[in-house]
Protein backbone atom coordinates (compact mmCIF):
# COMPACT_ATOMS: atom_id res chain seq x y z
CA UNK A 1 0.00 0.00 0.00
CA UNK A 2 2.80 2.37 0.92
CA UNK A 3 4.63 1.60 -2.30
CA UNK A 4 1.42 2.29 -4.21
CA UNK A 5 1.04 5.63 -2.41
CA UNK A 6 4.65 6.53 -3.18
CA UNK A 7 4.08 5.58 -6.80
CA UNK A 8 0.97 7.77 -7.05
CA UNK A 9 2.70 10.68 -5.34
CA UNK A 10 5.61 10.32 -7.73
CA UNK A 11 3.28 10.41 -10.72
CA UNK A 12 1.50 13.49 -9.34
CA UNK A 13 4.78 15.33 -8.83
CA UNK A 14 5.90 14.40 -12.32
CA UNK A 15 2.67 15.70 -13.82
CA UNK A 16 2.98 18.93 -11.83
CA UNK A 17 6.55 19.37 -13.04
CA UNK A 18 5.55 18.79 -16.65
CA UNK A 19 2.62 21.23 -16.36
CA UNK A 20 4.88 23.85 -14.81
CA UNK A 21 7.39 23.35 -17.60
CA UNK A 22 4.69 23.70 -20.24
CA UNK A 23 3.42 26.89 -18.60
CA UNK A 24 6.94 28.29 -18.54
CA UNK A 25 7.43 27.52 -22.21
CA UNK A 26 4.12 29.18 -23.07
CA UNK A 27 5.10 32.28 -21.09
CA UNK A 28 8.44 32.49 -22.85
CA UNK A 29 6.73 32.16 -26.23
CA UNK A 30 4.54 35.20 -25.57
CA UNK A 31 6.50 37.90 -27.35
CA UNK A 32 6.01 41.40 -28.66
CA UNK A 33 5.97 41.89 -32.43
CA UNK A 34 6.00 45.48 -33.68
CA UNK A 35 4.97 46.70 -37.12
CA UNK A 36 3.63 44.47 -39.85
CA UNK A 37 0.65 44.58 -42.19
CA UNK A 38 -2.95 45.43 -41.38
CA UNK A 39 -2.32 47.66 -38.38
CA UNK A 40 -5.56 49.32 -37.34
CA UNK A 41 -6.31 52.90 -36.31
CA UNK A 42 -8.99 54.66 -34.29
CA UNK A 43 -9.68 58.23 -35.36
CA UNK A 44 -10.46 60.57 -32.47
CA UNK A 45 -12.71 63.36 -33.73
CA UNK A 46 -12.17 65.88 -30.96
CA UNK A 47 -10.68 69.19 -32.15
CA UNK A 48 -7.79 70.65 -30.13
CA UNK A 49 -7.69 67.69 -27.74
CA UNK A 50 -3.89 67.26 -27.67
CA UNK A 51 -3.87 64.04 -25.65
CA UNK A 52 -0.84 62.75 -23.76
CA UNK A 53 -2.08 59.71 -21.86
CA UNK A 54 -4.11 56.71 -23.04
CA UNK A 55 -5.63 53.70 -21.31
CA UNK A 56 -7.97 50.94 -22.43
CA UNK A 57 -10.84 50.00 -20.11
CA UNK A 58 -11.77 46.42 -20.98
CA UNK A 59 -14.86 46.46 -18.75
CA UNK A 60 -16.55 49.00 -21.03
CA UNK A 61 -14.57 48.49 -24.26
CA UNK A 62 -13.46 52.11 -24.42
CA UNK A 63 -10.25 54.08 -24.67
CA UNK A 64 -9.59 56.88 -22.20
CA UNK A 65 -7.53 59.92 -23.22
CA UNK A 66 -6.07 62.77 -21.19
CA UNK A 67 -5.79 66.32 -22.52
CA UNK A 68 -2.82 68.63 -22.06
CA UNK A 69 -4.85 71.54 -23.39
CA UNK A 70 -8.06 71.07 -21.40
CA UNK A 71 -7.33 68.81 -18.44
CA UNK A 72 -10.54 66.93 -19.19
CA UNK A 73 -10.32 63.14 -19.56
CA UNK A 74 -12.27 61.88 -22.59
CA UNK A 75 -13.67 58.47 -23.40
CA UNK A 76 -13.62 57.02 -26.91
CA UNK A 77 -16.43 54.51 -27.25
CA UNK A 78 -16.48 51.46 -29.52
CA UNK A 79 -18.84 53.24 -31.92
CA UNK A 80 -16.41 56.14 -32.33
CA UNK A 81 -18.24 58.59 -30.10
CA UNK A 82 -15.89 60.88 -28.16
CA UNK A 83 -17.23 62.55 -25.03
CA UNK A 84 -15.96 64.02 -21.75
CA UNK A 85 -15.67 61.51 -18.91
CA UNK A 86 -13.94 63.45 -16.13
CA UNK A 87 -14.41 67.19 -15.87
CA UNK A 88 -12.72 68.44 -12.72
CA UNK A 89 -12.00 72.17 -12.54
CA UNK A 90 -8.74 71.41 -10.73
CA UNK A 91 -7.33 69.51 -13.71
CA UNK A 92 -5.12 71.89 -15.71
CA UNK A 93 -3.19 69.45 -17.93
CA UNK A 94 -4.00 65.79 -17.45
CA UNK A 95 -1.05 63.62 -18.46
CA UNK A 96 -0.28 59.90 -18.09
CA UNK A 97 -3.42 58.14 -16.81
CA UNK A 98 -3.82 54.69 -15.27
CA UNK A 99 -6.79 52.32 -15.02
CA UNK A 100 -6.82 50.43 -11.72
CA UNK A 101 -9.31 47.71 -12.62
CA UNK A 102 -9.11 45.90 -9.28
CA UNK A 103 -10.28 48.97 -7.35
CA UNK A 104 -12.39 50.48 -10.13
CA UNK A 105 -10.34 53.68 -10.20
CA UNK A 106 -8.85 55.99 -12.78
CA UNK A 107 -5.72 57.82 -11.65
CA UNK A 108 -4.89 61.13 -13.32
CA UNK A 109 -1.67 63.12 -12.74
CA UNK A 110 -2.26 66.87 -12.98
CA UNK A 111 0.31 69.46 -14.07
CA UNK A 112 0.75 72.84 -15.75
CA UNK A 113 3.41 73.43 -18.40
CA UNK A 114 1.89 76.71 -19.51
CA UNK A 115 -0.02 75.36 -22.52
CA UNK A 116 -3.44 74.69 -20.99
CA UNK A 117 -6.60 76.74 -21.27
CA UNK A 118 -6.47 76.66 -17.47
CA UNK A 119 -2.82 77.69 -17.00
CA UNK A 120 -2.11 80.43 -14.48
CA UNK A 121 1.10 82.25 -13.49
CA UNK A 122 0.81 80.66 -10.05
CA UNK A 123 0.65 77.08 -11.31
CA UNK A 124 2.94 77.02 -14.38
CA UNK A 125 5.81 74.62 -13.58
CA UNK A 126 4.58 74.50 -9.98
CA UNK A 127 1.64 72.11 -10.10
CA UNK A 128 1.89 68.44 -9.17
CA UNK A 129 -1.19 66.55 -8.04
CA UNK A 130 -2.99 63.24 -8.46
CA UNK A 131 -6.70 63.03 -9.13
CA UNK A 132 -8.39 59.71 -8.32
CA UNK A 133 -11.79 58.99 -9.86
CA UNK A 134 -14.41 56.26 -9.98
CA UNK A 135 -13.83 54.31 -13.18
CA UNK A 136 -17.55 53.70 -13.71
CA UNK A 137 -18.99 57.12 -12.95
CA UNK A 138 -16.08 59.57 -13.11
CA UNK A 139 -16.92 60.81 -9.62
CA UNK A 140 -14.05 62.17 -7.53
CA UNK A 141 -12.64 59.73 -4.99
CA UNK A 142 -9.68 61.84 -3.91
CA UNK A 143 -7.46 64.69 -5.03
CA UNK A 144 -3.93 64.68 -3.63
CA UNK A 145 -1.60 67.68 -3.65
CA UNK A 146 2.00 66.56 -4.26
CA UNK A 147 3.64 69.97 -4.67
CA UNK A 148 3.35 70.62 -0.94
CA UNK A 149 5.96 67.92 -0.31
CA UNK A 150 8.58 70.14 -2.00
CA UNK A 151 7.06 73.63 -2.04
CA UNK A 152 8.65 76.24 -4.28
CA UNK A 153 10.40 73.77 -6.59
CA UNK A 154 9.58 73.18 -10.26
CA UNK A 155 7.07 70.38 -10.71
CA UNK A 156 5.33 68.38 -13.43
CA UNK A 157 3.46 65.26 -12.33
CA UNK A 158 3.72 63.08 -15.40
CA UNK A 159 2.93 59.37 -15.16
CA UNK A 160 1.55 56.97 -12.58
CA UNK A 161 1.68 53.25 -11.78
CA UNK A 162 -0.18 51.22 -9.15
CA UNK A 163 1.19 48.28 -7.15
CA UNK A 164 -0.62 45.17 -5.91
CA UNK A 165 -1.67 46.91 -2.68
CA UNK A 166 -3.19 49.90 -4.46
CA UNK A 167 -0.36 52.35 -3.76
CA UNK A 168 0.21 54.83 -6.59
CA UNK A 169 3.65 56.04 -7.71
CA UNK A 170 3.89 59.32 -9.62
CA UNK A 171 6.91 60.60 -11.53
CA UNK A 172 7.88 64.28 -11.50
CA UNK A 173 9.56 65.42 -14.72
CA UNK A 174 10.87 68.73 -13.37
CA UNK A 175 12.00 67.59 -9.91
CA UNK A 176 14.06 64.43 -9.23
CA UNK A 177 11.23 62.91 -7.24
CA UNK A 178 9.06 59.80 -7.25
CA UNK A 179 5.95 60.20 -5.10
CA UNK A 180 3.90 57.55 -3.34
CA UNK A 181 0.17 57.89 -2.63
CA UNK A 182 -1.51 55.26 -0.47
CA UNK A 183 -5.08 54.05 -1.13
CA UNK A 184 -6.14 56.35 1.72
CA UNK A 185 -4.61 59.33 -0.09
CA UNK A 186 -1.54 59.80 2.10
CA UNK A 187 1.28 61.26 -0.01
CA UNK A 188 5.02 61.02 0.56
CA UNK A 189 8.30 61.26 -1.31
CA UNK A 190 9.13 57.65 -2.08
CA UNK A 191 12.47 58.35 -3.78
CA UNK A 192 14.55 61.44 -4.48
CA UNK A 193 17.95 61.44 -6.17
CA UNK A 194 20.21 63.80 -8.10
CA UNK A 195 20.57 60.92 -10.57
CA UNK A 196 17.19 61.99 -11.92
CA UNK A 197 18.24 65.58 -12.62
CA UNK A 198 18.80 66.75 -16.20
CA UNK A 199 17.82 69.20 -18.89
CA UNK A 200 14.14 69.58 -19.74
CA UNK A 201 11.85 66.68 -18.86
CA UNK A 202 13.46 63.85 -16.90
CA UNK A 203 11.52 61.17 -15.01
CA UNK A 204 8.62 60.13 -17.19
CA UNK A 205 6.97 56.76 -17.91
CA UNK A 206 6.58 54.23 -15.10
CA UNK A 207 5.17 50.70 -14.69
CA UNK A 208 4.77 48.29 -11.79
CA UNK A 209 6.28 44.81 -12.09
CA UNK A 210 4.46 42.04 -10.14
CA UNK A 211 7.76 40.80 -8.71
CA UNK A 212 7.85 43.85 -6.45
CA UNK A 213 9.54 46.72 -8.21
CA UNK A 214 8.96 49.66 -10.51
CA UNK A 215 10.52 50.37 -13.89
CA UNK A 216 10.73 54.01 -14.92
CA UNK A 217 12.49 55.99 -17.62
CA UNK A 218 14.44 59.25 -17.69
CA UNK A 219 13.43 61.00 -20.89
CA UNK A 220 16.36 63.40 -21.31
CA UNK A 221 18.92 60.62 -21.05
CA UNK A 222 16.95 57.65 -22.30
CA UNK A 223 17.85 55.31 -19.44
CA UNK A 224 15.64 52.89 -17.51
CA UNK A 225 15.68 52.40 -13.75
CA UNK A 226 14.57 49.50 -11.57
CA UNK A 227 13.23 50.60 -8.18
CA UNK A 228 12.59 47.91 -5.51
CA UNK A 229 9.47 48.68 -3.50
CA UNK A 230 11.01 47.36 -0.29
CA UNK A 231 14.19 49.43 -0.69
CA UNK A 232 13.79 52.29 -3.19
CA UNK A 233 17.19 53.77 -2.31
CA UNK A 234 18.73 50.64 -3.87
CA UNK A 235 17.43 51.61 -7.32
CA UNK A 236 19.66 50.63 -10.25
CA UNK A 237 20.04 51.48 -13.90
CA UNK A 238 18.87 48.72 -16.22
CA UNK A 239 21.69 47.90 -18.62
CA UNK A 240 20.46 48.08 -22.21
CA UNK A 241 22.08 47.80 -25.63
CA UNK A 242 21.10 51.39 -26.44
CA UNK A 243 19.60 54.47 -24.83
CA UNK A 244 16.09 55.78 -25.55
CA UNK A 245 16.43 59.55 -25.54
CA UNK A 246 12.95 61.03 -25.81
CA UNK A 247 11.37 58.06 -24.02
CA UNK A 248 7.88 58.85 -22.77
CA UNK A 249 5.42 56.03 -22.07
CA UNK A 250 6.14 52.47 -20.92
CA UNK A 251 3.99 49.34 -21.20
CA UNK A 252 4.77 46.10 -19.38
CA UNK A 253 3.52 43.63 -21.98
CA UNK A 254 4.60 40.57 -19.97
CA UNK A 255 6.95 39.96 -17.06
CA UNK A 256 9.90 39.81 -19.45
CA UNK A 257 8.77 42.28 -22.12
CA UNK A 258 8.67 46.07 -21.95
CA UNK A 259 7.53 48.54 -24.59
CA UNK A 260 9.23 51.95 -24.68
CA UNK A 261 7.56 54.77 -26.62
CA UNK A 262 9.78 57.67 -27.67
CA UNK A 263 9.15 61.05 -29.28
CA UNK A 264 11.66 63.86 -28.72
CA UNK A 265 13.89 65.52 -26.14
CA UNK A 266 15.87 68.67 -26.85
CA UNK A 267 17.39 68.35 -30.31
CA UNK A 268 16.81 64.60 -30.45
CA UNK A 269 13.80 63.47 -32.50
CA UNK A 270 13.08 59.75 -32.31
CA UNK A 271 9.35 58.92 -32.74
CA UNK A 272 9.99 55.21 -32.35
CA UNK A 273 8.52 52.34 -30.35
CA UNK A 274 10.84 49.67 -28.96
CA UNK A 275 10.24 46.19 -27.55
CA UNK A 276 12.70 45.09 -24.88
CA UNK A 277 13.19 41.67 -23.33
CA UNK A 278 14.93 40.78 -20.07
CA UNK A 279 16.11 37.34 -18.98
CA UNK A 280 17.57 38.42 -15.61
CA UNK A 281 14.71 40.10 -13.76
CA UNK A 282 15.38 43.48 -15.39
CA UNK A 283 18.98 43.90 -14.40
CA UNK A 284 19.55 44.19 -18.14
CA UNK A 285 17.49 44.11 -21.33
CA UNK A 286 17.91 43.87 -25.09
CA UNK A 287 15.90 45.45 -27.88
CA UNK A 288 14.01 42.73 -29.75
CA UNK A 289 11.94 44.81 -32.18
CA UNK A 290 11.10 48.40 -33.13
CA UNK A 291 8.54 50.44 -35.02
CA UNK A 292 9.19 53.85 -36.56
CA UNK A 293 6.30 56.29 -36.28
CA UNK A 294 5.61 59.40 -38.31
CA UNK A 295 6.57 62.73 -36.76
CA UNK A 296 3.34 62.92 -34.76
CA UNK A 297 4.56 62.65 -31.16
CA UNK A 298 3.57 59.16 -29.97
CA UNK A 299 3.54 59.54 -26.21
CA UNK A 300 1.97 56.67 -24.29
CA UNK A 301 0.35 53.36 -25.10
CA UNK A 302 -2.01 50.63 -23.98
CA UNK A 303 -3.02 47.07 -24.87
CA UNK A 304 -6.43 46.06 -26.23
CA UNK A 305 -7.17 42.39 -26.96
CA UNK A 306 -3.47 41.61 -27.33
CA UNK A 307 -2.84 44.51 -29.69
CA UNK A 308 -0.56 47.42 -28.78
CA UNK A 309 -1.78 50.97 -29.40
CA UNK A 310 -0.17 54.38 -28.99
CA UNK A 311 -1.75 57.81 -28.94
CA UNK A 312 -0.33 60.35 -31.38
CA UNK A 313 -0.84 63.64 -29.60
CA UNK A 314 0.91 66.14 -31.93
CA UNK A 315 2.29 67.89 -28.84
CA UNK A 316 5.45 68.99 -30.64
CA UNK A 317 3.45 71.51 -32.69
CA UNK A 318 1.23 72.77 -29.88
CA UNK A 319 2.18 75.95 -28.00
CA UNK A 320 0.22 78.64 -26.13
CA UNK A 321 0.25 80.64 -29.39
CA UNK A 322 -1.26 77.86 -31.51
CA UNK A 323 -4.44 78.90 -33.33
CA UNK A 324 -4.55 76.35 -36.16
CA UNK A 325 -5.57 73.35 -34.09
CA UNK A 326 -5.55 69.70 -35.12
CA UNK A 327 -9.14 68.62 -35.65
CA UNK A 328 -8.58 64.92 -35.04
CA UNK A 329 -6.03 62.61 -33.48
CA UNK A 330 -5.08 58.99 -33.99
CA UNK A 331 -4.91 55.93 -31.77
CA UNK A 332 -2.57 53.73 -33.79
CA UNK A 333 -1.88 50.04 -33.49
CA UNK A 334 1.88 49.49 -33.59
CA UNK A 335 2.10 45.77 -32.89
CA UNK A 336 0.75 42.75 -31.04
CA UNK A 337 1.57 40.24 -28.35
CA UNK A 338 2.01 36.91 -30.10
CA UNK A 339 1.88 33.45 -28.55
CA UNK A 340 4.15 31.35 -30.75
CA UNK A 341 3.13 28.10 -29.08
CA UNK A 342 -0.29 28.18 -30.72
Amino acid sequence: MRNQQKFLIGISLSIMTVCASISAVNAINNRVVLGGQGLSSVVVNQPALYPEGIEYDASTNRFLLSSVREGTVYEVLANGVVRPFIQDDRLVSSTGIHVDTQRNRLLVPNSDYGVSLNSTPETIDRLAALGIYDLSTGDVINYVDLERLRPGADHFANDVAVDAEGNAYVTDSLSPILYKVTPAGEASIFLESDRFLGNGFNLNGIVYHPDGYLIMVKKSEGVLFKVPLDNPAAFSEIQTDRNFVGADGLILAADQDLIVITNRSGETVSNEVFALNSEDDWQSALVTDSYVSDDDYPSTGTIRDGNIYVIKGQLHVYTPETTDFFQQFEIKQVGSIVNESR
